[in-house]
């Protein structure tokens, strides 16, 4: 009878991981919103409380070579869910695949023709003059440097996996120092082409975190009996192949800024008439760093802590790797902390 009911899960099993690797179903939203502003490629997204409650409200910045869905997987899977249980209205900023049109967007316009624009839009929409702004791995930097511009309505600043020196990534320290030297400019190339294409960052993403790409079935094999497990696995693998290109402009000015001068170390720098400085940020900070991120090791977030000058800081250090911040949701730590200051 055993040997039966192994044989029946073990089928089972073939049977998910050959059914789930074989979808095709696009990602759509877990919880009801509305697009209130676009621009461009660019979309805020608000998701709305049912009953008003006074809350200030919370600002999603996702990074802008990936599409947001990782912060909406499933029902249960939801950093989005998990912020409109504990009585957030969210809004998600979106950055959208550029085209070669949008070939001459770079730091300056993302920072203050879309995203500032964005949020002074929530601001109206909310009726609130403050608020919590989260910034995710390139869109943690996005935000940490509109909370040093804007200290006035960033009143809570929460960091996921966000890099901020930009020179303490081991595995790419000969190349950072080819860039500082000149012996290496991608310029030609990048201005060439415009925008770095989808399959390009996905190749560079790979190249970091993942070579050989085969781990991922192993996992959903374990457990593909299960449809909750092989459901999410889908999701999660969808959202690892949904690369976004990059404008040229900016990959321009991320190498120039961060990789070559590291500024935002480095005392900062001038931006559309403004002085950039991480010590201008005022805001109160939740930063969480991954143990074992291969991308964004806690090395290369942790140094912000020092360089603000915000008085109610905390830093939280999580098991797992880049993505673990949403396997891990928002962690009860961090409820308390924001319930305490939204």
């Amino acid at each position: 009878m055993e040997d039966n009911l192994d044989l029946l899960k073990e089928i089972e099993r073939w049977k998910g991981f050959f059914s789930t690797i074989s979808m095709n179903e696009e990602w759509k939203p877990n919880f009801p919103r509305e697009a209130i502003w676009k621009k461009g490629t660019c979309t805020l997204w608000h998701y709305r409380q049912e009953e008003p409650n006074g809350k200030i409200p919370m600002f999603l910045l996702y990074s802008p070579i990936n599409k947001p869905s990782i912060l909406d997987l499933t029902k249960d899977y939801s950093m989005v869910g998990g912020f409109l249980e504990e009585g957030y209205d969210v809004y998600l900023f979106e950055f959208g695949a550029p085209s070669q049109e949008d070939r001459s967007i770079g730091l300056e316009e993302y920072l203050f023709q879309y995203i500032d624009q964005a949020i002074k839009q929530m601001l109206v929409h909310s009726g609130q003059a403050k608020m919590s702004l989260a910034g995710f791995c390139l869109g943690g930097t996005l935000a940490a440097i509109y909370a040093s511009l804007r200290p006035d309505i960033v009143k809570n600043l929460l960091l996921f996996v966000t890099p901020v020196d930009f020179q303490s990534v081991p595995e790419f320290s000969e190349w950072i120092e080819a860039l500082k030297s000149g012996e290496l400019d991608f310029r030609p190339l990048i201005e060439q082409s415009g925008t770095i294409p989808a399959h390009v960052m996905k190749a560079g993403m790979r190249l970091l975190t993942s070579p050989v790409y085969f781990s991922p079935y192993l996992s959903l094999l374990t457990k593909s009996y299960d449809p909750g497990h092989a459901y999410y696995w889908y999701r999660f693998n969808q959202w690892t192949n949904d690369h976004i290109p990059m404008t040229g402009a900016f990959a321009l000015d991320i190498t120039e800024y961060f990789v070559k001068r590291n500024v935002l170390l480095n005392g900062g720098f001038e931006l559309g008439g403004e002085t950039v400085d991480l010590k201008n940020i005022t805001s109160n900070m939740y930063m969480i760093s991954s143990r074992y991120d291969q991308m964004v090791p806690s090395d290369i977030s942790s140094p912000l802590m020092t360089l603000v000058s915000s008085r109610d800081t905390h830093l939280e250090l999580v098991e797992g790797g880049h993505a673990s911040l949403i396997k891990n949701s928002i962690s009860q730590h961090l409820k308390e902390w924001l319930g305490e200051r939204a």
